[in-house]
């Protein structure tokens, strides 16, 4: 089934008081190598995932999960670590787009100009940028000043590239305590070149960072992000998830809307944050019979007031309001 068939599916189920569980798109960690050291960088147990030093599947099994995962939702998700530090990464995008599969790659994109065909099997490109200032991308990322300024040239490689690849390009920031208008600055660079912007706060474990629940700045940036979404900036995330992260609000979570999967092919269930990946889906045989499993061994936590990121918050509010998802459209499928 594709994203909007299990978004109806799910609309369906929620319409009748079932937790929706078709899945609208899958997130694999296809590494956890990286070689920024993000200060806000965490697997939500409070661990970077550098330093989970998993093992990850080879290019013929990271191939034969895919094609498994393409049975069941047509949108596949390749993160990390960071996933440009598999030399067979255009190989894996290959095969999910042969597979039927929309592509969305997040990344750094330190050597993404030094490889074009990433962006050419690349449907939506989402580029983690904190800043666009060199000196405070470096201290954010941890990486020298070189090392900096490549990540914004590869920005601008993107941006300058996604016409002719028909990339959708998504420049991702994280809201950090005392540098939230660095933030500002990534929204406005996106603004300005009519590309994609998604915001997600710092998280400590699985909560929002606590000198950011009622902070002047904070506030005011996330109305400054409203507005721009207002008047046509192509801002992603419904209303309602701006509005939750900017007032730390309760939401329900439908984790089952991205399952996660691990480098080494294990799923995560409920979710990352959980720590908890019980079946690997190679040898489960697929999807369905690996979902099967967990759901007789664990039912699904009611998390109220956790996560307010991107992945969770953002896509299930988004399920949860279809009037308003239908402006996000031109974002999803572009």
């Amino acid at each position: 089934m594709g994203f909007l068939g299990n978004y109806m599916r799910n609309l369906m189920s929620l319409a009748i008081g079932r937790e929706p569980t078709a899945p609208l798109l899958f997130s694999y960690y296809v590494t956890h190598r990286c070689t920024l050291r993000c200060e806000y960088c965490s697997d939500g147990g409070g661990q970077a995932f550098h330093q989970d030093a998993s093992s990850e599947l080879s290019t013929d099994d990271a191939k034969r999960l895919i094609g498994m995962l393409a049975s069941a939702s047509d949108t596949l998700d390749i993160t990390g670590g960071e996933p440009l530090m598999r030399r067979d990464l255009e190989e894996l995008l290959v095969a999910a787009r042969s597979s039927g599969m929309r592509t969305v790659l997040n990344t750094n994109g330190i050597s993404l100009p030094d490889r074009p065909d990433v962006m050419t099997n690349c449907n939506v490109l989402v580029i983690s940028l904190d800043s666009t200032s060199p000196v405070a991308l470096s201290q954010i990322t941890g990486q020298d000043a070189a090392g900096a300024q490549r990540i914004l040239d590869a920005v601008r490689f993107a941006i300058d590239k996604r016409k002719q690849t028909a990339t959708t390009v998504v420049l991702s920031a994280v809201a950090i305590p005392g540098r939230l208008s660095h933030a500002e600055k990534v929204l406005e660079l996106a603004s300005d070149n009519d590309i994609g912007f998604q915001l997600s706060p710092q998280i400590i474990g699985s909560e929002i960072h606590p000198n950011l629940t009622g902070d002047s700045e904070y506030l005011r940036l996330l109305d400054a992000v409203i507005a721009h979404k207002r008047n046509g900036a192509r801002v992603l995330g419904i209303e309602e998830y701006l509005r939750g992260i900017r007032d730390v609000s309760d939401y329900r979570c439908h984790p089952l809307l991205m399952p996660t999967i691990r480098p080494d092919g294990a799923m995560y269930y409920p979710c990352l944050e959980s720590g908890a990946a019980p079946i690997n889906l190679l040898e489960a045989g697929d999807y369905r019979t690996a979902m099967k499993s967990f759901r007789r061994k664990q039912a699904l936590p009611a998390c109220k007031r956790r996560c307010h990121i991107f992945c969770h918050m953002a896509l299930s509010l988004l399920q949860r309001c279809p009037l308003a998802a239908l402006g996000e459209l031109k974002y999803m499928r572009s």
